[in-house]
């Protein structure tokens, strides 16, 4: 709790307002009052909206789409082999060590 004459200072340059914000704050446990709450729609509602966002939506064409699954499948299979020679390499050199 700070002194009188801190709070003498505070209230000149105005900072007791934010103390007692923030008393308040901590007293509400810091949450947020929200405001009204929002009207849900219908299945049917939510459907047609879905759809209509769907339309909007810049799909690939086909060419891309399997452009960019043989990168994946390259990209897998290197990644894949990577990992492979790494074990086996720090296998043999953990056989070394040990005997």
């Amino acid at each position: 709790m700070p002194s009188r004459e801190m709070r003498r200072m505070q209230q000149k340059l105005g900072m007791e307002k934010k103390r007692a914000q923030q008393k308040q704050k901590k007293s509400s446990g810091g949450r947020k009052k929200s405001g009204p709450k929002k009207q849900r729609v219908t299945v049917s509602q939510f459907l047609t909206e879905v759809r209509a966002e769907m339309k909007k939506v810049s799909w690939p064409s086909r060419d891309e789409v399997v452009s960019y699954t043989i990168v994946v499948l390259v990209t897998v299979v290197l990644m894949g082999g990577l990992v492979y020679f790494a074990d086996i390499l720090f296998t043999k050199l953990v056989d070394i060590i040990i005997l």
